[in-house]
This record gives C-alpha cells, structure tokens and sequence, in this order.
C-alpha cells in the first residue's frame, strides 16, 4: 500500500486528473437529459428495498480486481428489468478505470437516476457531474475528517445543489458521522469496505449504520460488500432503505435473476 493508504493515493490522483487540461471537456456535450431524484427513487422503493447498481470495471480491493466486460447499453439492458431504483457508475480513473464519460453513457442509456461516484476533491468534478446528467454526487465525509480536502464538505455541497445534484454523504466510522450536522446532504450511505486498507469492516460499519439511525439520518444506504442474499439480509436487519451493489452484479452471468434475490426478503421483489 502507498504512504497513507489507498484513500491517500486516490486523492492525490484525483488531484491529478482533474487538474489536467481538458477534464471538463472529456465529459463531452451536456447530456441534455432530465433529471430524476435519486433521493425520491430510494424514498418510493423503500418498502421493498431499494436497489442502486454500480457500473464498474474494476474492484480493487480484491485479488483480481478486473471484472467481467460489459458494455454499458448492455448492463442497463440486464439489469432495469429487475426493478432497480437507480444506477451509480465510477469516474475515477486511477485504479477504477472509471470516467466521467462512462457517467454520461449511463445516464443517456436510462430513464433512472445515476450516481455520479467519484473522490471529489474539487468543484471541477462536481461540473462534470451536472454535464454527464448525473442526478446526484457522492462526498465522502472521510477525506474531511482526515483533512484530504481544500474545500470544505460543506462548500462542495452547495455547490453540487446550486446545479441541481443531490449529495449522498459516505460514512465509514461512527466519528465521521459529525460531518452530518455541517453538510447538507440529501441521502447517506454508510460503506462497510475501509478506503485506507480495502478491508470489508462489517463490525465498524453496523455501528455506524446504528449510530446513524438513532440520529435520524435517512434515507440511508448500505454500500459494498454485498455478494448474495446474506450480505443484503444483514443491510435490511440493519435498518437501511437501500443498498448500493456493484462487484457481484458485474460477475453474475444473469444479473437480473441475482437483484431479484437481495431485494428485502418480507417485500417479495417488485410487485
């Protein structure tokens, strides 16, 4: 692992490649598309579990992170079938391969909300983000608590809502809940993998998940380390309204059939 961990190369490549010329313009042309609330999708599907799908390439955190290749019309094709809520699609390049292009393919490729999942470090990605059609941001409360960030969390928030994006604030830990009273976010997420080591911490990640519903914070996702049924049953136990899934949906050759089975078990899928 590089000094200071994967988030700490990640940062400093983000950095990188947005500070590059033409970034912005990588995005190409404003898609041009209407934008849907990913916040309202996850409030309607709550009852059965709501389920946001991850386009990626890679997953670094495993032995071999290459995942199986698909193209982007393609997995909207298997997957929208199911019943999914929305779409969330990688723009970091560095060790996802991701970009805010693929972003854009996803959103012109459906009708549902898309996340526009990236290390924002800088307002220029947040761009990026309204130019792909992207309906909403990730931030990541960590990189403000271990000071990764120029811009506070804050600023970055009413920046993404002043060109219409909503914000999913990302947790980890139960001390970077305190993020929660500054920023004004829309949805929250609590990810069970820790970014430093790439380590699933389910221990770590269930309290946050119990400390953030005691404080009322919702709608809440899980995200990250879903493989079947048992990782998504221990989300719904845990209280959460949906659950962000990505590795195992790019593995699996039917993906519609495996969405199927991690919806909340009570709800029985989609009516």
């Amino acid at each position: 692992m590089t000094p200071g961990g994967f988030l700490a190369e990640i940062v400093r490549a983000a950095r990188r490649e947005v500070g590059a010329p033409g970034y912005l313009d990588s995005v190409g042309p404003p898609a041009g598309r209407s934008r849907v609330s990913l916040r309202a999708a996850v409030e309607r599907d709550r009852a059965r579990g709501a389920l946001v799908v991850e386009f990626k390439r890679l997953s670094p955190g495993r032995p071999d992170p290459r995942l199986p290749e698909r193209p982007i019309p393609e997995f909207v094709g298997a997957t929208e079938a199911a019943g999914v809520s929305g779409y969330s699609c990688l723009a970091t390049r560095a060790r996802f391969e991701g970009s805010p292009s693929d972003v854009r393919q996803l959103a012109m490729a459906t009708a549902r909300p898309v996340l526009f999942k990236d290390f924002v470090v800088e307002p220029v990605q947040i761009d990026a983000a309204e130019r792909a059609g992207a309906s909403a941001v990730l931030l990541i409360a960590r990189l403000a608590t271990e000071a990764h960030l120029e811009h506070p969390l804050p600023e970055l928030a009413a920046y993404a809502h002043d060109r219409g994006l909503e914000v999913l604030l990302e947790f980890h830990r139960s001390t970077e809940l305190s993020a929660a009273s500054e920023v004004a976010a829309d949805m929250y997420g609590v990810n069970v993998r820790d970014l430093d080591t790439l380590a699933i911490e389910r221990a770590t990640a269930f309290e946050t998940l119990r400390t953030a519903r005691e404080r009322g914070l919702a709608p809440l996702l899980g995200l990250s380390g879903v493989e079947g049924p048992v990782e998504a049953r221990a989300f719904w136990r845990a209280g959460v309204d949906g659950i962000l899934v990505g590795s195992a949906v790019a593995r699996s050759k039917t993906p519609d059939r495996f969405l199927k089975s991690i919806f909340r078990p009570e709800a029985g899928g989609r009516a």
